[in-house]
């Protein structure tokens, strides 16, 4: 820094003419006794010299406008990049939004192949049905095998005893375990039934043949079991009207193609039997009772898996767009700035940087503190060091705000 700067001070340095804006802060500190309301004036004494160390000789000026150039031409390229990433990915961008959209679908038609969505309300007047008929054809099937096994009490119906639970605990255990446990041999078929209904229609996915054995011996030992329930039920009422002196005739084999119970008990037990059991296949495997299978499950876990991984390409292909973008946000202004500078050169104005102005205040301002604190107490170098501060930020606004406006 040259002399001047110290206002008629004697230069300690007088090979090198200059001292260092550390020592001008430290010196001028020590003329007015760290006084903040003098520190105005010494640093209107840096800006000068800051404005002095700025100008340049004719080639220096002309080297300085070149570089200037060349540093714009070079944002301006970085500028033209990165609009071109953004436009590129960007259009990935639309890729990978369309492969998630067209996952999302995939899964959506694999859970719609599964079975399609069934209308509730059937399922709900069907399964109340269901269950209706489930414990009618226990009733059924508690008191008619009963009265097969043990015999018709007189003016019974047979099919239909509405004490055979009393009956048969007088009869004891053994007889109630059996009435209670008949009819489930009966539900057991009929849900066995419902079960190779399934397997078949698994098999016509497949294009292969049903099979309908199994469903064919199930309604045959059904109707067997209820031919014989049948039988003996006619046989047994009957023989309590031959007791009674209602009939004359003894019973024959024959008379049961003649016997209106008999043809009840195939009406009320296997007819309803087969209408159970289609629509415990119809409640049971309704689309609202189904969950997915294992295969189902592995096919949607592994289109989420990828769905995923899509997502995270995608949040960084938009990490990449907004880093684009601010790059293009800095490129501009530091453009707008050397256009600017070159500008102010080429027509002799010399552009102040404001990061190198605030350097050269700073290392005064050091200088300054440095001879506060090591020439007077704390109690007192502290309060004079922050109001030197709070004077120098305000100088230091007031310059800033008027080269701005002067810009």
């Amino acid at each position: 820094m040259a002399e001047e700067l110290l206002n008629g001070q004697t230069r300690t340095n007088s090979e090198k003419g200059k001292i260092t804006y550390s020592q001008y802060g430290f010196r001028s500190a020590q003329k007015s006794q760290s006084q903040p309301v003098a520190i105005d004036g010494y640093l209107d004494n840096v800006y000068d010299q800051f404005l002095e160390e700025q100008k340049l000789d004719e080639q220096g000026l002309k080297d300085r406008i070149s570089k200037l150039k060349a540093e714009l031409q070079s944002e301006k390229t970085k500028k033209n990049d990165a609009n071109a990433e953004i436009s590129s990915y960007k259009s990935f961008k639309e890729d990978k939004e369309k492969q998630i959209e067209e996952l999302e679908l995939e899964k959506i038609d694999i859970r719609n192949g599964d079975g399609e969505i069934g209308d509730t309300s059937s399922f709900v007047i069907g399964a109340f049905i269901t269950l209706l008929l489930t414990m009618y054809l226990f009733v059924f099937y508690s008191s008619s095998g009963y009265s097969a096994f043990y015999g018709i009490k007189p003016g019974s119906l047979g099919f239909i005893n509405p004490n055979v639970f009393t009956d048969a605990m007088n009869k004891g255990g053994g007889v109630i375990a059996l009435i209670i446990l008949f009819p489930v041999i009966f539900l057991a078929m009929g849900f066995y039934i419902h079960v190779s209904i399934e397997s078949n229609k698994k098999l016509n996915a497949e294009n292969k043949k049903s099979k309908y054995g199994i469903i064919s011996s199930l309604l045959l030992i059904t109707l067997i079991a209820d031919v014989f329930i049948g039988y003996k039920i006619s046989q047994g009422v009957h023989t309590n009207e031959f007791n009674a002196g209602l009939t004359n005739e003894t019973w024959k084999f024959n008379m049961i193609f003649s016997d209106i119970n008999f043809y009840l008990v195939l009406v009320l037990g296997f007819v309803v039997y087969v209408v159970w059991g289609f629509l415990l296949n119809f409640v049971l495997s309704h689309s609202y009772l189904k969950t997915e299978n294992e295969q189902v499950k592995l096919m949607i876990e592994n289109i989420n898996y990828k769905i995923g991984e899509k997502r995270k390409e995608l949040a960084e292909i938009i990490s990449k767009i907004n880093k684009f973008e601010s790059d293009i946000t800095t490129c501009e202004s530091k453009i707008e700035e050397k256009q600017k500078d070159i500008i102010g050169y080429e027509n002799g104005v010399i552009p102040i940087n404001i990061s190198s102005l605030k350097g050269s205040v700073g290392e005064f301002m050091g200088g300054w503190q440095n001879y506060t604190n090591n020439n007077f107490y704390t109690d007192v170098a502290l309060p004079l060091i922050d109001n030197a501060i709070k004077a120098q930020t305000i100088w230091l606004n007031n310059k800033i705000q008027n080269l701005n406006s002067d810009n």
